[in-house]
């Protein structure tokens, strides 16, 4: 099976195995929708990174080692770039 991701409107394609009933979960539901096996695919994939990208920005906010600087000081740091470039 092929999934198709898009990325600022290009598409790569890539190959995964699944184990067949996750084959015809997706399949049921695809046809559901309305949707392709890909179209599916990537919609479900991109919904996970997202979730993941906000369990990882959780457990950075909750991780007391980490050190938070206050807006003022990103605004200088965001600002100093701006001069490197």
């Amino acid at each position: 099976m092929n999934l198709v991701s898009n990325e600022k409107n290009r598409s790569t394609k890539i190959s995964i195995t699944l184990d067949s009933y996750l084959k015809k979960e997706i399949d049921n539901i695809s046809a559901e929708l309305g949707k392709t096996r890909s179209g599916l695919i990537s919609d479900a994939v991109e919904y996970y990174l997202d979730f993941l990208d906000m369990t990882i920005a959780k457990r950075r906010l909750n991780d007391t080692s980490d050190e938070v600087i206050s807006a003022k000081e990103m605004e200088n740091f965001v600002n100093g770039m701006d001069s490197k470039l």
